[in-house]
């Protein structure tokens, strides 16, 4: 009797386990798929950062080599002038990029190189045309390259281009003769750089004239500003754009193949009684450790630090008292509010960190949520090693900084203590204790 049901209890058994398995394997899988997203993001950015890094050297590469030309106007604008086709061509030989060049005595286009299909510009006044006059001004009073555009041009097709301007009493540069104009064909640049023909990304960019997140969207849709897997500065000479983009990342067929493979095969080892147990020791373990751990700062979290605190309730002897430290940090909502998140972030990792290098190995550091952080030092049983020990870790965590776009800003902490033999009546009473003297340890700074 009992063989007969050996087979029906093996299967039920493994029908049973199966189940779990099944929800393992799925887990499994859209672990991996999160994973190989996030793979394909990466390779994405990484191609975006390249390309973004390609179109500042090509920019800055083409108003080196212009403001070479130029100098040679300052210095002698009589000679520069006379041979000025055979020095523009020169340059077009070495530019990938640039698409014509003009010299403008006295704000007034004289010559253009190449000649073809620009024989129209030649006599034209800037100070007639306002919205070009207003660039050729901008680089006359700054004395420096002046990046116009993007625009599109009379003649078609859209362009940047370098206003550089141009005295006759160099170095002194106070007695202004023209202006050299170099149009940087825009659709080639960005081609060559890859920005307008990224297979997983689509981008936007803004900063007409050179004026950053103020400028208007010159590519691409202005949308991606408010809701992009990437902003970043682009540098360009004496200005910025800044450039969005959103990642467009989906899986191979291929991928999609191994994935499914995978899964079937995680089915399979089951029945493999030491694969299904190994795999299934290490996923408890990674989840173990994900359960214990803040993940912004990588502190123990709330859930460890009082599971911990109940063990050393729960055998505490007069040899192996402890001290609570309840630590706030001041001004945490204004930094927030005012900075940004990011910045709020950085400020509790910088904290988290300081933290951890201020206590001993044996000390228990956590983050119990917002602002609030729990530190358990070992073996302290008076008040007066409490407090030298509270002020050592205010010092040191206060003497650090974090630096912003708009400068420095270092933490400030509210902190209260409680030691182990204050109470008897539990975790809840020592964290009134350290609770109570931190608040007004923090009253006693905005008194």
């Amino acid at each position: 009797m009992i063989k007969k049901k050996s087979p029906l209890v093996a299967l039920v058994i493994f029908v049973i386990g199966l189940i779990p398995v099944v929800f393992l394997s799925s887990w499994v899988i859209n672990l991996a798929t999160d994973r190989l997203q996030q793979k394909a993001n990466d390779e994405a950015l990484e191609e975006l950062l390249l390309a973004k890094s390609t179109l500042e050297a090509s920019l800055f590469r083409d108003v080196f080599l212009s403001d070479s030309l130029a100098t040679v106007f300052s210095i002698d604008p009589e000679i520069a002038y006379k041979n000025f086709h055979s020095i523009a061509r020169r340059m077009l030989e070495k530019s990938e990029n640039v698409r014509n060049l003009g010299v403008a005595p006295d704000d007034i286009i004289a010559k253009n190189f190449p000649i073809e299909g620009n024989e129209k510009a030649i006599g034209l006044d800037f100070r007639t045309v306002p919205s070009q006059y207003e660039t050729v001004l901008a680089a006359r009073l700054s004395k420096d390259v002046y990046l116009a555009g993007p625009l599109e041009l009379v003649q078609g097709g859209t362009a940047i281009i370098a206003r550089l301007p141009i005295f006759d009493d160099y170095p002194r540069s106070e007695n202004y003769w023209g202006s050299l104009s170099v149009v940087i064909d825009y659709e080639k640049l960005m081609k060559a750089s890859g920005l307008s023909n990224m297979s997983n990304a689509k981008v936007a960019l803004r900063g007409v004239n050179g004026l950053g997140q103020q400028g208007e969207v010159f590519e691409g849709d202005g949308s991606f500003f408010n809701s992009a897997d990437y902003q970043g500065k682009i540098v360009v000479p004496n200005g910025e754009w800044w450039i969005a983009a959103n990642f467009d990342t989906t899986l191979t067929d291929r991928q999609k193949l191994a994935l499914t493979a995978s899964y079937w095969s995680i089915i399979f080892l089951y029945a493999l009684l030491y694969g299904g147990v190994y795999l299934l020791w290490r996923y408890y373990r990674a989840e173990r450790k994900l359960a214990n751990q803040d993940p912004l700062t990588g502190l123990f979290n709330r859930r460890f630090v009082f599971s911990y605190l109940e063990k050393l309730l729960s055998k505490r002897q007069d040899s192996s008292q402890f001290c609570i430290l309840a630590i706030d940090l001041n001004r945490f909502k204004e930094i927030n509010d005012v900075l940004g998140h990011e910045v709020g972030d950085d400020m509790l990792r910088l904290v988290a960190e300081s933290l951890e290098e201020s206590t001993r190995a044996s000390d228990i550091v956590a983050r119990l949520g917002g602002d609030e952080f729990l530190v358990i030092l070992n073996r302290v049983d008076n008040n007066n090693v409490a407090e030298q020990k509270l002020n050592q870790i205010k010092q040191y965590v206060e003497s650090k900084a974090l630096q912003t776009e708009t400068g420095f800003i270092a933490p400030s902490l509210s902190i209260g203590f409680s030691l182990s033999s204050e109470t008897n009546n539990g975790i809840p009473s020592l964290l009134k204790i350290a609770d109570e003297r931190m608040y007004k340890n923090k009253q006693e700074k905005t008194s």
